[in-house]
């Protein structure tokens, strides 16, 4: 290789000759067409997270080129002499170009960034990361000019061939490391499994006029041979690494990397962690960054050394892989291929969420607004071939959710999610009401409203707001004393509401449920005690014993029947224990209308009265299942008391 040029002479006298070849940049000409600016919708996508975007598109392209055994990635930060940039001169003055280009333009973006990469231009040092795959295919196709691994990263836009499971269908993954460059520059170097080798430079910059014809460029060039070929050699401008023989693999120089400064492996490993701790779990992936090892054996350790910068759950998610408490159900998915799911229940900081990480081993998105309120996180793997097909067409082009109208067919796409969706909530339901709920903390649940199984009825409601004004119509339900007779009326006035009801003469605070919300017996009830005073003993029970309850969780397992599974741990052995159960209002609590209770773990011979469940023993820090029938099908949050008869 024959270097012609000096660092002190002009860009128009700096070149490379190589075997008779002239290497240097080329900006084609974009013919008096389009102009491109400094928002290219590529690298803008990935602006907003450049280091976890990334990190998410190096992994998931080095995973869809596997040979099929675990793939190893290397990320490295390395300094090398600003002269030493393949046309470097060449660029300098292509910034320039740029800012002056663009200089009337009111918009202060473009010219902060050029005016920021002439002035790391100017420094005497440039720090490349260099990101290395091993273990891979690499690039094929180095030949050839169109729809190759090789000319659909450095030469395409908007592409991609890749089919099947693989992770990536936009072909835009390709922009990610150009949004982590001070020049907006990336080089490319590929050693294949076809033993070709080959490497080439991309920037993707602005419209500018060149030197030489005063033509407006497309913005983006390539350094390398003419007519934007590639040099058919591995570039080595990391001094401390060189490919060996047989590594088949790609190696990806960003010039200029932004995030030198702070502490850049963190960064890294903590999206790495976010977005492919399913495949490093699964012995897919394996990680140096720098001199830090990202592995399936090293997992515990990061999560604790990088705890408090962790992101979307990553903590939890660990806890599903690792515990031997998450409930594992395996099945062939509507006959699509296979799907794992791992559901952990009752860690008190669990997010309520699943993890949704298809074949490659990336998580695409972390599914909420699971059902209930016990605490539980999950992750499914979603394995078979066919269902990652009909999956991978649905992404969006950062890979961070399902969005069935990108689909062929959208109606089918959808009812794919609704069906994933409803799989992972009963399953959910399942585990809770068999046991999964051992180790809940239900301090202060019965305050909020209990949990509910989906179904289709309940999913085609929705509740919302409109412009339309309609009149309420407030129905007067009349008090009555216990004889059944009418007395005197009472207004209570609230602002220009009155409200009519009837008083009791001896004013015992007792009311009367009205039939709404109860799956029989129209009209009125037997009178109830509005509401009990903690702690005190019924006037009519003087022997009653309270018993203090650790725990108490209430999930509704069918609405429309009233059906709930109530779940119970108590702080004593008692042998003889009642339970009072009560809906929660807003100012007082009514008695709830029990029409059948059985014991589903425990032990005791229940019998029925009113809102009383007696005959159930306690054993101290074990917990007690029950299923529970209520006259009532209308959703409230509900209290218990218990007591045992003092003999």
């Amino acid at each position: 290789m024959l270097l012609v040029g000096q660092k002190s002479l002009s860009y128009k006298t700096y070149f490379i000759i190589e075997e008779g070849f002239m290497i240097k940049w080329r900006f084609p000409s974009n013919d008096y067409g389009e102009n491109k600016g400094i928002n290219d919708s590529g690298i803008a996508t990935f602006r907003g997270t450049p280091l976890k975007s990334l990190a998410r598109e190096i992994c998931q392209n080095s995973l869809d080129a596997t040979k099929g055994e675990i793939v190893k990635v290397d990320f490295n930060v390395f300094s090398i002499s600003t002269a030493n940039i393949p046309g470097m001169p060449y660029l300098k003055d292509v910034f320039q170009r740029c800012l002056d280009f663009w200089e009337m333009q009111k918009s202060i973006t473009t010219k902060e960034f050029y005016t920021n990469a002439l002035v790391a231009a100017q420094k005497e040092d440039c720090v490349f990361l260099r990101i290395s795959d091993f273990n891979t295919v690499g690039l094929t196709g180095v030949y050839k000019e169109i729809n190759t691994n090789w000319t659909n990263l450095t030469k395409s836009s908007g592409l991609s061939d890749k089919k099947g499971t693989a992770g990536g269908s936009y072909g835009i993954g390709k922009f990610a490391p150009f949004a982590c460059s001070d020049f907006s520059t990336v080089f490319y170097s590929t050693y294949n499994i076809d033993e070709e080798e080959a490497y080439q430079g991309v920037a993707r910059l602005v419209t500018f006029k060149r030197y030489e014809d005063e033509q407006t460029t497309q913005g983006i060039g390539y350094f390398g041979n003419e007519k934007n070929t590639p040099v058919y050699d591995q570039l080595s401008i990391d001094p401390d690494y060189k490919r060996t023989r047989g590594e088949y693999g790609t190696d990806i120089y960003i010039a200029g990397y932004k995030f030198a400064n702070g502490d850049w492996q963190k960064d890294i490993i903590v999206s790495v962690l976010d977005g492919f701790l399913g495949a490093i779990w699964n012995n897919k992936l394996m990680l140096n960054v720098g001199d830090k090892l990202v592995s399936k054996e090293t997992l515990a350790d990061l999560i604790e050394i990088y705890r408090d910068d962790l992101i979307d759950y990553t903590e939890q998610y660990f806890k599903v892989l690792i515990s031997d408490k998450t409930h594992w159900i395996e099945k062939d998915f509507m006959g699509l291929g296979n799907i794992r799911f791992g559901i952990l229940i009752g860690e008190p900081d669990s997010p309520r969420k699943v993890a949704m990480i298809r074949k490659t081993g990336m998580k695409i998105m972390d599914r909420n607004h699971l059902p209930g309120h016990v605490p539980c996180v999950g992750i499914m793997f979603i394995e078979g071939d066919k269902i990652n097909e009909k999956l991978r067409v649905m992404e969006n082009p950062e890979h961070t959710k399902w969005q069935p109208d990108r689909a062929k067919n959208p109606i089918r796409a959808r009812e794919l999610i609704k069906s994933l969706n409803r799989f992972i909530n009963e399953t959910i339901e399942k585990f809770i009401s068999v046991g999964g709920g051992d180790e809940i903390d239900a301090v202060g649940v019965g305050m909020f409203l209990p949990d509910v199984s989906d179904n289709q009825q309940d999913k085609s409601k929705e509740e919302v707001v409109g412009d339309k004004i309609v009149e309420v119509e407030l129905k007067v339900v009349p008090k009555r004393t216990r004889a059944g007779d009418k007395s005197g009326f009472n207004k209570v006035k609230d602002n220009d509401l009155t409200i009519e009801g009837e008083k009791e003469p001896e004013g015992d605070e007792r009311e009367w449920f009205h039939n709404e919300g109860h799956t029989k017996n129209p009209g009125y009830k037997n009178p109830q005690p509005a509401h009990t005073v903690d702690g005190s003993n019924d006037a009519g029970n003087p022997s009653k014993k309270n018993v203090s309850l650790k725990k108490f969780v209430s999930i509704c397992v069918n609405k429309s029947k009233g059906q709930y599974l109530f779940m119970l741990t108590p702080n004593e052995n008692v042998n003889d224990v009642s339970i009072e159960v009560y809906l929660s209002g807003e100012t007082q609590n009514y008695e709830a209308c029990i029409k059948n209770a059985v014991i589903t773990l425990g032990y005791g011979k229940v019998s029925i009265f009113g809102n009383t469940i007696s005959g159930i023993k306690f054993e101290k820090d074990k917990t007690l299942r029950m299923k529970v029938e209520l006259d009532f099908y209308n959703l409230c949050a509900m209290e218990v008391k218990a007591y045992a008869t003092e003999k």
